[in-house]
């Protein structure tokens, strides 16, 4: 599944880039660090989770909210990590608002408020389909289909799409910047950088009951999006 990155939408008239597999290893060298740090304090999660009694308390009343609200949790809390804490964080660091920002806001809270809901379909979809046990076998086949198969094939092009979509100001003028070079270098550098962070992630995700698997989603994501805002700006 796609989740923001630290990418270029740069368009076809930008110098030529370096080779692809230049540009997939520039931008894992990037991200590594942050990659990293980010997935131990996943882990530090899902153990709170298995070991801490008071923690797998909270978890478990976060668990039954989510089981109420259904989907409005998983469009209003994906909408938030993505969106408002990033524009949060910004604003509290100073970063001025460019000409657009209002208009950028708005489309993006409407996407990930979708991606959201469609994200959490996934994961019910992936329960049905192979269960929803959190053995090794299942979370692999959960893993692998997530991402070799969703993200590779739907979430990442159709995100790299209304990115463009967004900042062209229309689908036509989006998809005439998407040329070749844009699909042999930007594509396998976002797709690359998504499976920096979320094959590990998605696993530890995988490996919670069903109920706690989106809430987890969505702290993953807002952790990620604040790294990424902090380090855009540093």
């Amino acid at each position: 599944m796609v989740r923001p990155v630290n990418m270029s939408v740069s368009s076809s008239s930008t110098p030529a880039l370096p080779g692809i597999r230049d540009a997939i290893l520039a931008t894992l060298r990037q991200n590594r660090w942050a990659c990293l740090g980010l997935n131990v304090a996943v882990i530090g999660l899902v153990m709170s989770y298995y070991r801490w009694p008071a923690m797998s308390e909270l978890w478990e009343a976060v668990g039954h909210v989510k089981t109420k609200w259904s989907y409005a949790f998983s469009a209003i809390s994906t909408m938030v990590a993505a969106v408002v804490l990033p524009a949060l964080v910004q604003r509290a660091m100073g970063v001025e608002p460019g000409p657009g920002q209002a208009r950028r806001l708005a489309w993006s809270a409407v996407y990930w408020a979708y991606r959201g809901m469609e994200i959490d379909w996934f994961y019910r979809m992936q329960g049905e389909l192979f269960g929803t046990g959190t053995d090794w076998q299942t979370v692999g086949i959960k893993l692998a289909v997530d991402q070799f198969i969703y993200s590779a094939i739907w979430a990442v092009p159709s995100y790299l799409i209304f990115v463009r979509w967004v900042e062209h100001r229309g689908l036509k003028q989006a998809l005439a910047t998407m040329d070749r070079r844009f699909w042999t270098h930007t594509y396998w550098s976002v797709l690359f950088t998504n499976w920096l962070v979320w094959l590990p992630a998605v696993s530890l995700v995988y490996s919670l009951p069903p109920a706690l698997q989106f809430p987890l989603f969505s702290l993953i994501l807002s952790f990620y999006i604040l790294l990424i805002t902090v380090l855009v700006k540093a």
